[in-house]
């Protein structure tokens, strides 16, 4: 027993192969680093993205196989979840019409913010750009809650456009705005048009201005210049700002619930609705991923239409 104990000891000879060793995996780390200096500088941020986003979504996954029962989650693997989110008509038709919301939202914004943007920047002077561009994102400084109650105000039976269309004349009694799904596009329109001119500006301001003085040297008209030059080379922009578009329309649930009323129910409200009032976490986590593989798939349609149109 005493000569284990012996053998156990820390020798000064050891202790100094310890330290030696230590060294050498440092230095083998400093070289690894260095020579892969791209996925060092990575690491933070993946690490940032794995513990806050991706653990979280493997167990938002794993409980939307499990159940509720009395308040409580159950670990009982099962479907039940999924086969309600694509059964259940209430659930089916929120789905619906929020899409029929994200699409038409999307149309409307790009209808606004797409000549917009483009006569910013081929028909205003750059001087003036900066001064355009403040006011635009002027509406960010304030509380995106707050924004959609100003125009709970502005569309109420007693706000400003129906106070402006019965003074005028124009309609003998209040037109019915708010509390309707119209409602909700203007207060979701309000806020993604900055997001798409923003997207729409960086890429058409890059666009390379001898191109489209070359096709006009080469005879082409506005229009011509427009659909083969201009166009194809916003795409990326008009691409990346539908897909946040899409995204924030899609999954915004206070726009529909202040100014849309939350008599009809989009999607998103149905999260909310499981996973505050029925605390039915499981099945708000079933809708969550639902909605997070009909967000992926939108993103690789947009992207692969823009690369076949550029490939074009």
């Amino acid at each position: 027993m005493h000569g284990r104990r012996e053998d156990c000891r820390i020798t000064p000879k050891s202790a100094r192969n310890v330290t030696e060793m230590q060294s050498e995996g440092r230095g083998a780390l400093s070289k690894f680093l260095g020579a892969h200096s791209d996925i060092a500088g990575l690491l933070p941020i993946t690490g940032w993205e794995i513990f806050f986003y991706l653990v979280p979504l493997v167990f938002l996954l794993i409980i939307s196989f499990w159940l509720t029962e009395d308040y409580r989650v159950i670990a009982n693997w099962n479907l039940e979840n999924y086969r309600r989110v694509f059964t259940d008509p209430i659930i089916r038709v929120a789905f619906w019409r929020s899409m029929v919301i994200s699409i038409t939202t999307l149309v409307a914004t790009i209808l606004i913010a797409y000549p917009f943007a483009y006569g910013l920047v081929f028909k205003i002077e750059r001087k003036y750009r900066q001064l355009i561009l403040i006011a635009i994102i002027a509406p960010f400084w304030t509380n995106y809650l707050l924004r959609v109650y100003s125009w709970y105000i502005i569309l109420g039976d007693t706000g400003v456009i129906n106070q402006f269309l019965l003074n005028w004349g124009i309609v003998h009694s209040p037109v019915k705005i708010l509390y309707t799904h119209v409602a909700t596009r203007i207060g979701l329109l309000h806020f993604l048009v900055t997001v798409m001119i923003l997207n729409l500006y960086g890429t058409l301001d890059n666009v390379d201005k001898s191109l489209i003085e070359a096709a006009n040297d080469l005879g082409a008209g506005p229009i011509k210049r427009f659909l083969h030059v201009t166009f194809p080379m916003s795409l990326p922009g008009l691409a990346v700002g539908s897909v946040f578009v899409f995204i924030f329309s899609f999954a915004d649930f206070i726009a529909p619930t202040v100014l849309g009323g939350g008599t009809k129910p989009v999607y998103s409200q149905m999260v909310v609705d499981a996973a505050h009032w029925t605390a039915n976490w499981p099945l708000a986590s079933a809708l969550s991923m639902v909605m997070l593989v009909v967000v992926m798939l939108f993103l690789l349609f947009v992207f692969r239409i823009t690369r076949v149109q550029r490939k074009g």
